[in-house]
């Protein structure tokens, strides 16, 4: 087998496979290199697809068995194309095993030496488990082993209300364990605004406690454990089967010998614009750089790099119209911004006949606008209301008006008229400007409609 390629991918999750399969369409001599055979990453096999699969399934099912059998078959379907015989079909040269850099230019992967001219580092992460007194591994799940459980356990305290916590919470609980929800932060959703973040902690229907930390776990018996957990400064008991972590994630470079390459990395890897490392030919995306750790943002960033290791750098990651999404129900989704917002549009479900029709008029949607009422960002909580939001990113992404939303043609009945009614809003105030009514009113009266 050959040991130089033009370029190496190490990780063959989302982000990785992507940048390999754009750089072997381009004609690339590339390689990717991934633990295992199993490729597709955290992504495929314990992140978005498992879980948005349990969240479909809870819907349906109670049967843990059956809700099983599901996501193993959606995660086979998927993984036909994300296979070792389909990369190697387009082109590519795949090597299965745990990449060591030797050198800048260099990496041991098992017992082979192979060399690159160009690298992408891509491995993606791993779940943080934090440390607590008295655990032990029998004690705890994370999303990396939740859905391979033989059976769910009747009471289960989630660490971590975040996207990973809530969405995994909310589904357990409906498909009938106790669930309960414990958080460090102060606030719920703290970087969501309040009023989006209150109708959340209402309409979720989770038992969540905030400023709380696990400070000790200690087996009873078999089937239980006792956790104390420490809430605003009160210490509490609480008795439970499992504990599930939902409390971020580590990037996995720890054991990649970045020492050997003369990258600068702390807890991630620093990267510039073009994605490139301290060290310019070594390019990283994905879990491992100081980015929003989410599957769209790695796909953007391996787009960035593999264009720019073609074509030169002329390409900069942007992540003005990146969106993240809790796909609880409701769903609660942001597009947010660092510019500054001149003022903020907001409509809620009850003026809109559809979320009135399907019960939820507490839907909320909130745009914010520049001077120029171009979008900065947008939050938004409600029953799939990221499909709806989307529209709201590409018109961010083209520089057009908030007031081009009322430009299309709305079915009737549909959520998405509640965009319609927030650029509406906007479009009556100028009308209602004493200049323009004036020449309205001119207009009117010359055509002798008055």
């Amino acid at each position: 087998m050959k040991k130089h390629h033009q370029v190496i991918v190490i990780g063959g999750g989302a982000a990785g496979l992507y940048a390999t399969a754009g750089l072997a369409r381009l004609g690339v001599d590339v390689a990717v290199v991934n633990a295992d055979a199993n490729m597709g990453g955290d992504c495929l096999h314990f992140g978005c697809v498992p879980s948005k699969t349990l969240l479909h399934m809870a819907q349906e099912t109670t049967e843990w068995t059956e809700i099983q059998a599901k996501i193993r078959d959606v995660i086979a379907e998927i993984q036909v194309h994300d296979s070792v015989p389909r990369f190697e079909e387009i082109g590519t040269t795949v090597y299965i095993g745990k990449a060591r850099f030797l050198d800048a230019h260099r990496i041991a992967v098992g017992e082979q030496e192979l060399s690159a001219k160009k690298f992408i580092i891509a491995t993606g992460s791993r779940p943080r488990v934090p440390s607590v007194a008295g655990l032990e591994d029998a004690m705890y799940e994370t999303n990396e082993t939740l859905f391979q459980m033989a059976k769910l356990p009747r009471k289960m305290v989630v660490i971590g209300a975040g996207p990973v916590g809530l969405e995994l919470g909310q589904a357990l609980q409906n498909i009938g364990v106790e669930i309960t929800i414990f958080d460090h932060n102060t606030e719920f959703l703290k970087h969501f605004s309040r009023d989006i973040a209150d109708i959340a902690l209402q309409k979720l229907n989770l038992d969540i406690h905030l400023n709380s930390v696990l400070t000790e776990a200690t087996r009873l018996n078999k089937d239980e454990i006792s956790l104390k957990i420490t809430e605003s400064g009160v210490e509490k008991t609480l008795i439970v089967e499992k504990i599930l972590f939902a409390a971020g994630q580590i990037a996995n470079i720890d054991m990649l010998g970045l020492e050997q390459t003369g990258i600068a990395y702390d807890t991630k890897i620093d990267t510039n614009p073009y994605l490139q490392t301290t060290t310019p030919h070594i390019y990283a995306i994905g879990d491992v750089i100081k980015s929003p750790s989410l599957t769209h943002a790695g796909g953007a960033e391996a787009r960035i790099a593999l264009t720019n290791i073609a074509f030169g750098n002329f390409s900069k990651v942007n992540y003005s119209t990146l969106a993240s999404v809790i796909y609880t129900k409701p769903e609660i989704y942001q597009l947010a911004s660092t510019q500054k917002t001149n003022r903020i549009l907001s409509a809620s479900g009850a003026n809109i006949d559809r979320f009135k029709t399907d019960n939820e008029p507490e839907a909320l949607v909130k745009i914010g606008i520049d001077t120029k009422a171009k979008i900065v960002h947008a939050e938004a909580i409600g029953t799939d209301i990221s499909t709806v939001m989307q529209q709201v990113a590409l018109l961010k992404s083209t520089g057009a008006k908030l007031t081009d939303l009322s430009k299309p043609i709305y079915p009737y009945p549909t959520k998405s008229e509640i965009l319609k009614n927030i650029s509406d809003q906007l479009l009556t105030e100028k009308l209602e400007k004493p200049i323009l009514q004036r020449l309205i009113r001119k207009i009117i009266k010359w055509r002798g409609l008055s």
